[in-house]
Protein backbone atom coordinates (compact mmCIF):
# COMPACT_ATOMS: atom_id res chain seq x y z
CA UNK A 1 0.00 0.00 0.00
CA UNK A 2 1.21 3.31 -0.90
CA UNK A 3 2.32 5.93 2.34
CA UNK A 4 0.42 8.52 0.84
CA UNK A 5 -2.94 6.38 0.90
CA UNK A 6 -2.21 5.38 4.66
CA UNK A 7 -1.30 9.49 5.85
CA UNK A 8 -4.75 10.04 4.01
CA UNK A 9 -6.63 8.47 7.15
CA UNK A 10 -4.98 10.67 9.80
CA UNK A 11 -4.23 14.53 10.72
CA UNK A 12 -0.91 15.24 10.06
CA UNK A 13 0.66 18.37 11.48
CA UNK A 14 3.72 18.75 10.27
CA UNK A 15 6.31 16.34 8.12
CA UNK A 16 9.88 15.86 7.20
CA UNK A 17 12.13 14.16 4.86
CA UNK A 18 8.72 13.45 2.98
CA UNK A 19 9.24 10.76 -0.10
CA UNK A 20 6.37 10.84 -2.59
CA UNK A 21 5.40 7.24 -3.93
CA UNK A 22 6.83 5.43 -0.73
CA UNK A 23 5.68 1.66 -0.60
CA UNK A 24 4.42 0.07 2.98
CA UNK A 25 4.41 -3.64 2.98
CA UNK A 26 3.73 -3.62 7.22
CA UNK A 27 2.61 -1.10 9.73
CA UNK A 28 4.03 -1.85 13.64
CA UNK A 29 4.36 0.00 16.87
CA UNK A 30 6.77 -2.37 18.37
CA UNK A 31 10.55 -2.26 17.17
CA UNK A 32 11.39 -6.35 17.40
CA UNK A 33 8.49 -6.15 14.80
CA UNK A 34 9.79 -3.88 12.00
CA UNK A 35 10.77 -5.13 8.32
CA UNK A 36 11.87 -2.80 5.52
CA UNK A 37 9.16 -1.00 3.54
CA UNK A 38 7.21 -0.62 7.73
CA UNK A 39 5.96 2.06 8.65
CA UNK A 40 6.85 2.61 12.68
CA UNK A 41 4.58 4.41 14.81
CA UNK A 42 5.74 5.66 17.53
CA UNK A 43 3.25 5.53 20.86
CA UNK A 44 3.71 6.14 24.23
CA UNK A 45 2.82 3.42 26.84
CA UNK A 46 2.64 3.62 30.74
CA UNK A 47 6.39 2.41 31.43
CA UNK A 48 8.34 3.17 27.84
CA UNK A 49 8.06 5.01 25.01
CA UNK A 50 8.09 4.35 21.75
CA UNK A 51 10.71 7.19 20.00
CA UNK A 52 12.79 5.54 22.14
CA UNK A 53 13.24 2.77 19.86
CA UNK A 54 12.91 4.77 16.55
CA UNK A 55 16.68 3.65 16.31
CA UNK A 56 16.24 0.72 16.39
CA UNK A 57 13.41 0.62 13.85
CA UNK A 58 15.07 2.20 11.48
CA UNK A 59 17.93 -0.35 12.18
CA UNK A 60 15.72 -3.25 11.39
CA UNK A 61 14.78 -1.29 8.25
CA UNK A 62 11.66 1.08 8.98
CA UNK A 63 10.56 3.89 5.64
CA UNK A 64 9.01 6.29 7.90
CA UNK A 65 8.16 7.02 11.38
CA UNK A 66 4.93 8.80 12.47
CA UNK A 67 5.53 10.88 15.54
CA UNK A 68 4.19 13.09 18.35
CA UNK A 69 7.64 15.00 18.43
CA UNK A 70 10.42 15.12 16.10
CA UNK A 71 13.22 12.84 16.61
CA UNK A 72 16.88 14.33 15.50
CA UNK A 73 19.46 12.99 13.80
CA UNK A 74 17.20 10.81 11.31
CA UNK A 75 17.22 10.66 7.33
CA UNK A 76 13.56 8.88 6.99
CA UNK A 77 10.15 10.48 6.73
CA UNK A 78 8.97 11.77 9.61
CA UNK A 79 5.33 12.80 9.80
CA UNK A 80 4.13 14.82 13.48
CA UNK A 81 0.68 13.40 15.02
CA UNK A 82 -1.19 14.66 17.89
CA UNK A 83 -1.71 11.01 19.30
CA UNK A 84 0.07 8.54 18.13
CA UNK A 85 -2.47 5.96 19.25
CA UNK A 86 -5.37 7.62 17.07
CA UNK A 87 -2.99 7.17 13.79
CA UNK A 88 -2.18 3.73 14.71
CA UNK A 89 -6.19 2.51 14.96
CA UNK A 90 -6.97 5.09 11.90
CA UNK A 91 -4.20 3.55 9.78
CA UNK A 92 -4.16 0.09 11.00
CA UNK A 93 -8.00 -0.01 10.24
CA UNK A 94 -7.37 1.25 6.45
CA UNK A 95 -4.50 -0.98 5.84
CA UNK A 96 -6.17 -4.26 6.64
CA UNK A 97 -9.53 -3.09 4.20
CA UNK A 98 -12.11 -2.12 7.13
CA UNK A 99 -12.58 -5.73 8.02
CA UNK A 100 -14.46 -5.20 11.40
CA UNK A 101 -16.92 -3.36 9.06
CA UNK A 102 -17.83 -7.40 7.08
CA UNK A 103 -18.53 -8.76 9.99
CA UNK A 104 -21.28 -8.51 13.02
CA UNK A 105 -19.38 -7.24 16.13
CA UNK A 106 -20.83 -7.37 19.39
CA UNK A 107 -18.57 -5.62 22.06
CA UNK A 108 -18.82 -5.31 26.10
CA UNK A 109 -17.89 -3.07 28.79
CA UNK A 110 -18.36 -3.68 32.77
CA UNK A 111 -15.95 -3.97 35.71
CA UNK A 112 -17.30 -7.31 36.29
CA UNK A 113 -19.14 -10.20 33.62
CA UNK A 114 -17.74 -9.56 30.30
CA UNK A 115 -15.45 -12.83 29.75
CA UNK A 116 -18.78 -14.71 30.71
CA UNK A 117 -21.06 -12.06 28.42
CA UNK A 118 -18.42 -13.06 25.86
CA UNK A 119 -18.82 -16.58 25.73
CA UNK A 120 -22.42 -16.44 26.30
CA UNK A 121 -23.22 -14.77 23.15
CA UNK A 122 -20.30 -16.68 21.43
CA UNK A 123 -22.66 -20.23 22.66
CA UNK A 124 -26.08 -17.98 21.36
CA UNK A 125 -24.45 -17.61 18.07
CA UNK A 126 -23.46 -21.08 17.53
CA UNK A 127 -26.17 -22.67 18.50
CA UNK A 128 -27.21 -20.46 15.09
CA UNK A 129 -24.83 -22.56 13.51
CA UNK A 130 -22.88 -18.92 12.72
CA UNK A 131 -19.50 -19.07 12.67
CA UNK A 132 -18.01 -17.18 15.50
CA UNK A 133 -15.16 -15.59 16.86
CA UNK A 134 -14.22 -14.22 20.01
CA UNK A 135 -11.70 -11.70 21.86
CA UNK A 136 -11.56 -11.49 25.32
CA UNK A 137 -9.21 -11.94 28.46
CA UNK A 138 -8.47 -15.41 28.79
CA UNK A 139 -8.04 -15.78 24.50
CA UNK A 140 -8.55 -14.90 21.34
CA UNK A 141 -10.73 -17.65 19.42
CA UNK A 142 -11.70 -18.56 16.10
CA UNK A 143 -12.60 -21.56 13.97
CA UNK A 144 -9.67 -24.08 14.74
CA UNK A 145 -7.33 -21.12 16.32
CA UNK A 146 -7.02 -20.45 19.88
CA UNK A 147 -5.01 -17.46 21.09
CA UNK A 148 -3.98 -16.98 24.60
CA UNK A 149 -4.59 -12.72 25.37
CA UNK A 150 -1.97 -10.50 26.63
CA UNK A 151 -4.67 -7.76 26.87
CA UNK A 152 -8.37 -7.69 27.74
CA UNK A 153 -8.61 -6.02 24.27
CA UNK A 154 -5.38 -5.94 21.84
CA UNK A 155 -4.03 -2.98 20.73
CA UNK A 156 -5.46 -1.66 17.63
CA UNK A 157 -2.75 -2.83 14.83
CA UNK A 158 -3.60 -6.51 16.71
CA UNK A 159 -6.88 -6.36 16.66
CA UNK A 160 -7.45 -5.24 12.77
CA UNK A 161 -4.67 -8.10 12.51
CA UNK A 162 -7.05 -10.87 14.14
CA UNK A 163 -9.99 -9.19 12.51
CA UNK A 164 -9.18 -9.99 8.70
CA UNK A 165 -7.89 -13.34 10.13
CA UNK A 166 -11.39 -13.67 11.26
CA UNK A 167 -12.72 -12.61 7.88
CA UNK A 168 -10.63 -14.76 5.95
CA UNK A 169 -11.62 -17.92 7.53
CA UNK A 170 -15.58 -16.91 7.38
CA UNK A 171 -15.93 -15.36 10.62
CA UNK A 172 -19.41 -13.78 10.52
CA UNK A 173 -20.33 -12.94 14.30
CA UNK A 174 -17.18 -11.28 16.77
CA UNK A 175 -18.34 -11.49 20.41
CA UNK A 176 -15.60 -8.90 22.10
CA UNK A 177 -14.59 -7.47 25.56
CA UNK A 178 -13.69 -3.87 25.78
CA UNK A 179 -11.75 -2.49 28.50
CA UNK A 180 -12.37 0.91 30.02
CA UNK A 181 -8.13 0.97 29.40
CA UNK A 182 -9.08 -0.02 25.74
CA UNK A 183 -10.84 2.95 25.49
CA UNK A 184 -8.97 5.39 26.99
CA UNK A 185 -5.76 4.46 24.64
CA UNK A 186 -8.20 4.14 21.56
CA UNK A 187 -7.50 0.39 20.77
CA UNK A 188 -11.15 0.53 19.73
CA UNK A 189 -11.38 3.40 17.38
CA UNK A 190 -12.48 2.72 13.92
CA UNK A 191 -13.78 -0.67 15.24
CA UNK A 192 -17.31 -0.91 13.65
CA UNK A 193 -19.52 -2.42 16.30
CA UNK A 194 -22.74 -3.19 15.54
CA UNK A 195 -23.99 -4.26 19.63
CA UNK A 196 -22.33 -2.05 22.53
CA UNK A 197 -23.20 -3.22 25.94
CA UNK A 198 -22.55 -1.58 29.07
CA UNK A 199 -23.38 -3.61 32.09
CA UNK A 200 -21.77 -2.27 35.09
CA UNK A 201 -18.89 -0.23 37.14
CA UNK A 202 -17.18 -0.53 39.94
CA UNK A 203 -14.11 0.75 41.77
CA UNK A 204 -11.61 -1.69 40.40
CA UNK A 205 -9.11 -0.65 37.88
CA UNK A 206 -9.22 2.87 38.51
CA UNK A 207 -5.81 3.04 39.85
CA UNK A 208 -5.50 3.13 36.09
CA UNK A 209 -7.46 6.59 35.75
CA UNK A 210 -6.51 8.53 38.11
CA UNK A 211 -10.22 8.53 39.82
CA UNK A 212 -13.69 7.07 39.33
CA UNK A 213 -15.23 9.78 37.52
CA UNK A 214 -12.02 9.09 34.97
CA UNK A 215 -12.52 5.34 34.88
CA UNK A 216 -16.73 5.83 34.38
CA UNK A 217 -15.72 8.51 31.37
CA UNK A 218 -13.33 5.78 30.06
CA UNK A 219 -16.40 2.78 29.56
CA UNK A 220 -19.08 5.29 28.94
CA UNK A 221 -17.12 6.09 25.96
CA UNK A 222 -18.19 3.06 24.17
CA UNK A 223 -22.27 4.48 24.40
CA UNK A 224 -21.18 7.52 23.67
CA UNK A 225 -19.43 6.89 20.28
CA UNK A 226 -21.76 4.35 19.09
CA UNK A 227 -23.27 4.92 15.61
CA UNK A 228 -26.59 5.43 14.14
CA UNK A 229 -27.94 2.26 12.94
CA UNK A 230 -26.22 0.19 15.41
CA UNK A 231 -27.71 -0.68 18.93
CA UNK A 232 -26.37 0.36 22.67
CA UNK A 233 -27.58 -1.93 25.91
CA UNK A 234 -27.39 -0.70 29.05
CA UNK A 235 -28.60 -1.96 32.34
CA UNK A 236 -30.23 0.26 34.10
CA UNK A 237 -30.13 -1.12 37.15
CA UNK A 238 -27.21 0.50 37.78
CA UNK A 239 -27.60 4.20 38.28
CA UNK A 240 -24.58 5.54 36.61
CA UNK A 241 -25.82 3.72 33.38
CA UNK A 242 -28.96 5.34 33.19
CA UNK A 243 -27.63 8.76 32.85
CA UNK A 244 -25.98 7.83 29.01
CA UNK A 245 -29.81 6.57 27.59
CA UNK A 246 -29.92 9.70 26.16
CA UNK A 247 -26.34 10.38 25.29
CA UNK A 248 -25.75 8.26 22.25
CA UNK A 249 -26.92 7.75 18.42
CA UNK A 250 -27.33 4.18 18.78
CA UNK A 251 -30.56 2.70 19.29
CA UNK A 252 -30.93 2.19 23.00
CA UNK A 253 -32.01 -1.23 24.41
CA UNK A 254 -32.39 -0.81 28.60
CA UNK A 255 -32.80 -3.58 30.86
CA UNK A 256 -32.73 -4.34 34.51
CA UNK A 257 -34.10 -6.75 37.37
CA UNK A 258 -35.09 -3.49 39.84
CA UNK A 259 -35.94 -1.48 37.42
CA UNK A 260 -38.65 -2.47 35.24
CA UNK A 261 -39.17 0.37 33.24
CA UNK A 262 -36.77 -0.33 30.78
CA UNK A 263 -37.02 -2.01 27.47
CA UNK A 264 -36.68 -5.77 28.80
CA UNK A 265 -36.84 -6.80 32.28
CA UNK A 266 -37.02 -10.18 34.28
CA UNK A 267 -39.53 -11.17 36.76
CA UNK A 268 -40.72 -14.74 38.56
CA UNK A 269 -36.74 -15.53 39.68
CA UNK A 270 -36.49 -18.94 41.23
CA UNK A 271 -32.98 -19.17 42.78
CA UNK A 272 -33.86 -22.23 45.26
CA UNK A 273 -30.81 -24.36 43.42
CA UNK A 274 -28.63 -21.89 42.36
CA UNK A 275 -29.08 -22.30 39.37
CA UNK A 276 -31.69 -19.33 38.40
CA UNK A 277 -34.56 -19.29 36.33
CA UNK A 278 -36.99 -16.47 35.25
CA UNK A 279 -39.57 -14.58 33.18
CA UNK A 280 -37.80 -12.64 30.25
CA UNK A 281 -40.92 -9.20 29.76
CA UNK A 282 -40.71 -6.93 26.84
CA UNK A 283 -41.92 -3.74 27.78
CA UNK A 284 -41.46 -1.98 24.34
CA UNK A 285 -40.20 -3.12 21.00
CA UNK A 286 -37.18 -2.71 19.64
CA UNK A 287 -35.48 -2.91 15.67
CA UNK A 288 -32.97 -5.94 15.12
CA UNK A 289 -30.18 -4.69 13.00
CA UNK A 290 -31.48 -5.68 10.08
CA UNK A 291 -35.14 -2.95 11.45
CA UNK A 292 -36.89 -6.52 11.83
CA UNK A 293 -39.28 -5.41 14.26
CA UNK A 294 -38.82 -7.58 17.87
CA UNK A 295 -41.63 -7.53 19.95
CA UNK A 296 -42.08 -10.93 21.82
CA UNK A 297 -44.57 -12.21 24.07
CA UNK A 298 -43.09 -13.54 28.06
CA UNK A 299 -40.77 -16.13 28.22
CA UNK A 300 -39.11 -18.18 30.43
CA UNK A 301 -35.12 -19.11 30.82
CA UNK A 302 -33.35 -21.72 33.17
CA UNK A 303 -30.00 -21.43 32.96
CA UNK A 304 -27.19 -24.11 33.57
CA UNK A 305 -24.66 -21.61 35.49
CA UNK A 306 -25.42 -20.52 39.31
CA UNK A 307 -25.55 -17.02 40.53
CA UNK A 308 -27.83 -14.01 40.65
CA UNK A 309 -25.41 -11.61 38.48
CA UNK A 310 -25.64 -14.43 35.68
CA UNK A 311 -29.14 -13.00 35.09
CA UNK A 312 -27.84 -9.76 34.10
CA UNK A 313 -25.11 -11.65 31.73
CA UNK A 314 -27.66 -13.76 30.24
CA UNK A 315 -29.73 -10.66 29.40
CA UNK A 316 -26.94 -8.98 27.69
CA UNK A 317 -26.60 -12.12 25.62
CA UNK A 318 -30.27 -13.19 24.69
CA UNK A 319 -30.88 -9.02 23.70
CA UNK A 320 -27.66 -9.51 21.38
CA UNK A 321 -29.04 -12.65 19.99
CA UNK A 322 -32.29 -11.28 19.31
CA UNK A 323 -30.99 -7.80 17.77
CA UNK A 324 -29.10 -10.61 15.00
CA UNK A 325 -32.10 -12.17 13.74
CA UNK A 326 -31.54 -14.98 15.67
CA UNK A 327 -34.77 -17.02 16.24
CA UNK A 328 -36.00 -16.59 20.47
CA UNK A 329 -35.51 -20.76 20.17
CA UNK A 330 -32.35 -20.84 19.05
CA UNK A 331 -31.58 -17.91 21.79
CA UNK A 332 -33.20 -20.13 24.27
CA UNK A 333 -31.20 -23.38 23.31
CA UNK A 334 -27.89 -21.20 23.01
CA UNK A 335 -28.65 -19.52 26.95
CA UNK A 336 -29.31 -22.48 28.48
CA UNK A 337 -26.81 -25.10 27.02
CA UNK A 338 -23.79 -22.23 28.54
CA UNK A 339 -22.02 -24.55 30.86
CA UNK A 340 -19.96 -21.75 31.98
CA UNK A 341 -16.39 -20.30 31.96
CA UNK A 342 -12.52 -20.88 33.23
CA UNK A 343 -12.27 -19.44 36.61
CA UNK A 344 -16.01 -17.72 36.71
CA UNK A 345 -17.29 -19.66 40.09
CA UNK A 346 -16.53 -22.74 37.83
CA UNK A 347 -17.64 -25.92 39.41
CA UNK A 348 -14.82 -28.43 39.10
CA UNK A 349 -15.80 -31.28 40.43
CA UNK A 350 -19.41 -31.98 42.56
CA UNK A 351 -19.41 -35.58 43.45
CA UNK A 352 -18.94 -36.42 47.84
CA UNK A 353 -17.79 -32.70 47.50
CA UNK A 354 -17.22 -29.88 45.53
CA UNK A 355 -14.69 -27.65 44.18
CA UNK A 356 -15.01 -24.34 42.94
CA UNK A 357 -12.86 -21.92 41.39
CA UNK A 358 -13.52 -18.01 41.41
CA UNK A 359 -11.79 -14.80 40.69
CA UNK A 360 -13.52 -12.65 43.61
CA UNK A 361 -12.15 -9.67 41.77
CA UNK A 362 -14.21 -6.78 43.82
CA UNK A 363 -16.91 -5.91 45.70
CA UNK A 364 -19.44 -6.86 43.10
CA UNK A 365 -17.46 -10.04 41.79
CA UNK A 366 -17.70 -11.21 45.83
CA UNK A 367 -21.25 -9.87 46.60
CA UNK A 368 -22.43 -12.03 43.81
CA UNK A 369 -20.48 -15.32 44.47
CA UNK A 370 -20.97 -15.21 47.76
CA UNK A 371 -24.25 -15.35 47.62
CA UNK A 372 -24.51 -18.15 44.77
CA UNK A 373 -22.53 -19.79 47.79
CA UNK A 374 -25.25 -19.70 50.65
CA UNK A 375 -27.88 -20.85 48.26
CA UNK A 376 -25.51 -24.28 47.57
CA UNK A 377 -25.99 -27.30 49.91
CA UNK A 378 -22.98 -28.01 52.20
CA UNK A 379 -21.89 -28.86 55.47
CA UNK A 380 -18.33 -26.94 55.57
CA UNK A 381 -16.69 -24.54 53.94
CA UNK A 382 -13.00 -24.05 53.31
CA UNK A 383 -12.05 -21.50 51.90
CA UNK A 384 -8.38 -20.33 49.95
CA UNK A 385 -7.48 -16.84 48.62
CA UNK A 386 -5.02 -15.59 46.77
CA UNK A 387 -5.04 -11.92 47.95
CA UNK A 388 -4.45 -9.73 45.14
CA UNK A 389 -1.23 -7.94 44.37
CA UNK A 390 -0.59 -4.13 43.64
CA UNK A 391 -4.42 -3.09 43.42
CA UNK A 392 -3.35 -1.14 46.70
CA UNK A 393 -4.12 -1.35 50.26
CA UNK A 394 -7.30 0.30 50.18
CA UNK A 395 -9.07 -1.79 46.95
CA UNK A 396 -7.80 -4.62 49.41
CA UNK A 397 -9.40 -4.27 52.70
CA UNK A 398 -13.11 -2.71 50.73
CA UNK A 399 -12.28 -6.36 49.03
CA UNK A 400 -11.65 -8.01 52.65
CA UNK A 401 -14.42 -6.03 54.18
CA UNK A 402 -16.88 -7.62 51.84
CA UNK A 403 -16.08 -10.95 52.39
CA UNK A 404 -16.00 -10.56 56.11
CA UNK A 405 -19.57 -9.40 55.62
CA UNK A 406 -20.78 -12.75 54.34
CA UNK A 407 -18.36 -15.21 56.07
CA UNK A 408 -20.22 -15.42 58.91
CA UNK A 409 -23.61 -16.06 56.83
CA UNK A 410 -22.08 -19.36 56.01
CA UNK A 411 -20.53 -20.56 59.27
CA UNK A 412 -16.91 -19.93 57.81
CA UNK A 413 -14.79 -18.74 60.64
CA UNK A 414 -11.41 -19.29 59.60
CA UNK A 415 -9.92 -18.48 56.39
CA UNK A 416 -6.49 -19.54 54.49
CA UNK A 417 -5.22 -16.52 52.65
CA UNK A 418 -1.89 -17.04 50.35
CA UNK A 419 0.94 -14.18 48.94
CA UNK A 420 1.33 -16.84 45.93
CA UNK A 421 4.82 -15.75 45.56
CA UNK A 422 5.75 -18.27 43.02
CA UNK A 423 2.87 -18.28 40.84
CA UNK A 424 2.22 -14.40 40.09
CA UNK A 425 4.59 -11.95 37.93
CA UNK A 426 6.33 -8.94 39.10
CA UNK A 427 3.21 -6.70 38.37
CA UNK A 428 0.82 -8.78 40.32
CA UNK A 429 3.22 -9.45 43.53
CA UNK A 430 1.59 -8.68 47.04
CA UNK A 431 3.38 -5.97 49.04
CA UNK A 432 3.32 -6.43 52.94
CA UNK A 433 1.31 -3.89 53.14
CA UNK A 434 -1.61 -5.47 51.40
CA UNK A 435 -1.47 -8.28 53.27
CA UNK A 436 -1.61 -7.09 56.34
CA UNK A 437 -5.13 -4.39 55.02
CA UNK A 438 -6.78 -8.17 54.31
CA UNK A 439 -5.43 -9.96 57.18
CA UNK A 440 -6.43 -7.17 59.31
CA UNK A 441 -10.03 -6.89 58.35
CA UNK A 442 -10.39 -10.43 59.00
CA UNK A 443 -8.98 -10.31 62.26
CA UNK A 444 -11.01 -7.41 63.49
CA UNK A 445 -14.13 -8.99 62.69
CA UNK A 446 -13.27 -12.35 64.53
CA UNK A 447 -12.42 -14.85 61.58
CA UNK A 448 -8.82 -16.36 62.04
CA UNK A 449 -6.65 -16.46 59.32
CA UNK A 450 -3.75 -19.08 57.75
CA UNK A 451 -1.37 -17.43 55.79
CA UNK A 452 0.81 -18.81 53.69
CA UNK A 453 3.66 -16.88 51.58
CA UNK A 454 2.95 -20.23 48.68
CA UNK A 455 0.19 -21.12 47.33
CA UNK A 456 0.88 -24.88 47.33
CA UNK A 457 1.18 -24.60 51.30
CA UNK A 458 -2.33 -23.04 51.50
CA UNK A 459 -3.84 -25.48 49.46
CA UNK A 460 -1.82 -28.49 51.26
CA UNK A 461 -2.87 -27.07 54.70
CA UNK A 462 -6.71 -27.69 53.89
CA UNK A 463 -6.92 -30.85 51.05
CA UNK A 464 -6.92 -33.54 53.71
CA UNK A 465 -9.42 -31.65 55.68
CA UNK A 466 -11.90 -31.83 53.15
CA UNK A 467 -15.03 -34.45 54.31
CA UNK A 468 -17.94 -35.80 52.22
CA UNK A 469 -20.42 -32.91 51.70
CA UNK A 470 -18.16 -30.13 51.90
CA UNK A 471 -17.00 -27.25 49.46
CA UNK A 472 -13.13 -25.98 48.59
CA UNK A 473 -13.69 -22.92 47.62
CA UNK A 474 -10.45 -21.98 45.91
CA UNK A 475 -10.50 -17.57 44.88
CA UNK A 476 -7.92 -15.03 44.25
CA UNK A 477 -6.96 -13.52 40.81
CA UNK A 478 -3.38 -13.85 39.10
CA UNK A 479 -2.48 -15.50 42.26
CA UNK A 480 -4.94 -18.29 42.43
CA UNK A 481 -4.51 -18.68 38.20
CA UNK A 482 -2.92 -22.54 39.40
CA UNK A 483 -4.77 -23.41 42.12
CA UNK A 484 -7.38 -25.89 40.34
CA UNK A 485 -3.93 -27.66 39.21
CA UNK A 486 -2.44 -28.13 42.53
CA UNK A 487 -5.60 -28.77 43.93
CA UNK A 488 -6.66 -32.02 41.89
CA UNK A 489 -2.58 -32.94 41.67
CA UNK A 490 -2.85 -33.11 45.92
CA UNK A 491 -6.69 -34.74 45.73
CA UNK A 492 -4.88 -37.53 43.50
CA UNK A 493 -1.61 -38.01 45.42
CA UNK A 494 -3.95 -38.37 48.41
CA UNK A 495 -6.52 -40.73 47.47
CA UNK A 496 -9.20 -38.37 48.70
CA UNK A 497 -12.35 -38.03 46.69
CA UNK A 498 -14.61 -41.40 45.52
CA UNK A 499 -14.55 -40.47 41.65
CA UNK A 500 -10.32 -40.35 41.26
CA UNK A 501 -11.36 -41.54 37.75
CA UNK A 502 -13.43 -38.11 37.42
CA UNK A 503 -10.31 -36.24 39.07
CA UNK A 504 -8.28 -37.24 36.60
CA UNK A 505 -10.54 -36.45 33.75
CA UNK A 506 -10.39 -33.04 35.29
CA UNK A 507 -6.76 -32.54 35.96
CA UNK A 508 -6.32 -33.81 32.31
CA UNK A 509 -8.56 -31.26 31.25
CA UNK A 510 -6.28 -28.37 33.43
CA UNK A 511 -3.09 -29.72 32.09
CA UNK A 512 -4.23 -29.45 28.44
CA UNK A 513 -5.38 -26.07 28.59
CA UNK A 514 -2.08 -25.04 30.34
CA UNK A 515 -0.56 -26.94 27.29
CA UNK A 516 -2.16 -24.95 24.75
CA UNK A 517 -1.57 -21.62 26.55
CA UNK A 518 2.11 -21.96 26.60
CA UNK A 519 2.70 -23.01 23.21
CA UNK A 520 1.27 -20.80 21.32
CA UNK A 521 2.79 -17.11 20.85
CA UNK A 522 0.83 -14.10 20.94
CA UNK A 523 1.36 -12.31 16.94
Amino acid sequence: MKLATLLQSINITAKKNDIPDLNIEKIAYHSGQVEPETLFVCIRGFETDGHKYAGMAIENGASALIVERFIGNINIPQFLVEDGRIALAEMSDVFYNHPSRKMRLFGVTGTNGKTTITYMTDAVFEANDLNTGMIGTIMVKFKDKKVPSVLTTPESLDLQKYFVEMQNKGVSHVSMEVSSSALDLKRTNNVAFDVAAFTNIHRDHIELHGSFEAYFNAKALFIRNAKPGTIALLNIDEPLLGKLIDETEAQMVSFGIKNNSGTFHVSDIDMSNGFPSFTVIQNHPVKSLTQKEIYLDPFEIQLSVPGYYSIYNALTAIITGLVNDIPLGTVKSGIENFKGVERRFEILYEKDFMVIDDLLLNEDNIEASMNTLKNLNYSNIHFVHAVRGNRGVEVNRENAEKMAEWLPLMDISKVTLTASRSHVGELDQISEAEIEAFASVMKKEHISVDFHYELQDAIASVVKKIKPNDILFITGAHGMDHGSRITFEMLLKNKIGEDQEEMRRVLDALMNGIVQKNAVNVP
